[in-house]
């Protein structure tokens, strides 16, 4: 564990907590870019973000999720280490941590199983992570959220955007539709840039021991 630690520590030398969170968007959202590019005819409104891993820039959609969902790490590690306080329950923070590991890699792991509608056991397994991956993501943002609230380092708007971002998932979940998971993504993406720049701006992603 200390090795870990020490290993996170580096890279947060290297670059700040809130520079991972912005390099993870940009691996995600050039991934997908690249993905649509190469698939004539897709559109938001008919079909699945997952569709995109199956075009012809599919393996530009599965890097993206694999490179996106490993360099953030080092940014939910700092703004887990930012939320540490005197009223904080650190069980608590440990708590979000791990739901965040498991929806991470769960995340990741989409990245190795696309939707691939003719092969059952592949588009079992690309469904049954991503819906662990959204399911443990709702668990860790109200769990960070409540806790940013609780932390006078931190304003309303992080703590009620990512309550905003669980509003969606919770909606898209219930409905299934294309545009809906669309508009999550587009607010998970939203949600990222303003925690992201709010602890870089407000200097809360620097290394905490």
């Amino acid at each position: 564990m200390e090795r870990e630690r020490k290993f996170i520590n580096k890279l947060l030398t290297i670059a700040s907590g809130g520079i991972y969170g912005i390099l993870s968007l940009i691996a995600r959202i050039s991934g997908d870019l690249l993905a649509y590019l190469f698939f004539p005819g897709y559109s938001i409104f008919d079909n699945m973000v997952s569709e995109l891993g199956v075009g012809a820039g599919g393996i530009f959609f599965s890097l993206g999720l694999i490179i996106s969902g490993i360099v953030c790490i080092p940014f939910y590690i700092a703004l887990a280490r930012s939320l540490k306080g005197d009223e904080i329950n650190e069980k608590t923070i440990r708590m979000g941590l791990i739901f965040f590991y498991i929806s991470d890699i769960t995340y990741i792991l989409v990245g190795f199983f696309p939707s691939v509608e003719d092969n059952y056991l592949i588009y079992l397994a690309h469904g049954i992570l991503a819906v662990i991956s959204w399911l443990t993501g709702i668990v860790y943002l109200i769990t960070f959220s409540k806790l940013m609230l609780k932390n006078s380092n931190y304003s309303k708007l992080p703590a009620y955007s990512g309550f905003c971002l669980v509003g969606f998932l919770l909606v898209f979940m219930l409905t299934w539709l294309p545009i809906l998971e669309w508009i999550m993504t587009f607010a998970f993406i939203i949600w990222l840039m303003i925690i992201s720049c709010y602890v870089r701006y407000n200097k809360l992603d620097r290394i905490y021991s």
